[in-house]
């Protein structure tokens, strides 16, 4: 029986002699296909969705999650949700076995999300759209954000136990990730998908998100309106609609809110960063 040989991406052909091979970019598709590293990677996902299949078992990320790939870990990657933009960050065999293998869980598994804290996350985000970086700055930033997230690998597990999600509250929430419902009769389609009343629905996803449902609404807008904004030139009036939202006016409201820059400051900062 023919086995087939899965490609290694080496480090010396990536690295130039560097600590950090580092990538924020959109990706719609995967260009790898199934792989393996002799280096070590994470990747945080900023905005939108996707799938990583990690040793042959697949893991939803969607924003605020990180997937760490150990040394020989086989993967690949699945945007069936449309554009994602990711942190990927590649970090030196030999530098990560001196800093941070000490720090690695023993019992830890390639294939499982975590979850960066929402503060955290917003200091990444912070850095990542002012790119206004001195010599060396940027490293140091990426060392901090490795520190941060190896710690998240070894402390996850001593967080508090979450409830199981039910899966109809599950699938509710990722239904309306379609473009379709998430418009401006977005709460009544919700409900209406959840099977249950408004008062039963807003129990659940308080109870095991943290969050009413139009929060959630709008965090899938936001996110939606973050894609737009990174991946098309059409207008801020004309993403506002397509986002769900009724007047511009409100959707700018809501996103400074949500990320503290308004649609247009968003897409200048972004610009000429996808790649560091």
């Amino acid at each position: 029986m023919m086995t087939t040989e899965i490609p290694t991406a080496r480090e010396h052909q990536l690295f130039n002699g560097h600590n950090f091979h580092v990538f924020i970019y959109n990706k719609t598709e995967s260009v790898s296909g199934l792989h393996q590293h002799d280096y070590y990677e994470f990747t945080i996902v900023l905005t939108g969705r996707y799938y990583q299949e990690i040793d042959g078992q697949r893991v939803l990320l969607e924003r605020g999650d990180v997937v760490f790939i150990p040394v020989g870990s086989k993967h690949q990657s699945f945007y069936a949700a449309g554009a994602t933009r990711i942190l990927n960050v590649g970090i030196s065999k030999r530098f990560f076995e001196k800093y941070f293998l000490s720090l690695l869980p023993t019992d830890f598994s390639a294939t499982q999300a975590y979850a960066i804290e929402k503060s955290f996350l917003a200091y990444i985000e912070s850095v990542i759209t002012s790119h206004h970086f001195r010599e060396n700055e940027f490293d140091e930033f990426i060392e901090l954000v490795c520190f941060y997230t190896i710690n998240r690998l070894r402390h996850y597990r001593d967080e508090p136990i979450k409830d199981i999600v039910p899966l109809w509250l599950k699938n509710t929430v990722e239904a309306m990730h379609d473009k379709l419902k998430f418009g401006d009769t977005a709460l009544e389609r919700m409900v209406q998908l959840s099977g249950k009343s408004q008062e039963y629905l807003t129990r659940a996803t308080q109870r095991y998100y943290g969050k009413t449902p139009m929060q959630i609404i709008n965090n899938i807008r936001i996110n939606f309106a973050k894609k737009q904004l990174e991946i098309t030139n059409s207008s801020v009036t004309d993403i506002a609609y397509e986002s769900g939202y009724s007047s511009p006016s409100l959707f700018i409201k809501t996103f400074k809110k949500f990320t503290s820059f308004t649609p247009s400051n968003y897409r200048k900062k972004l610009s000429g960063c996808n790649d560091i």
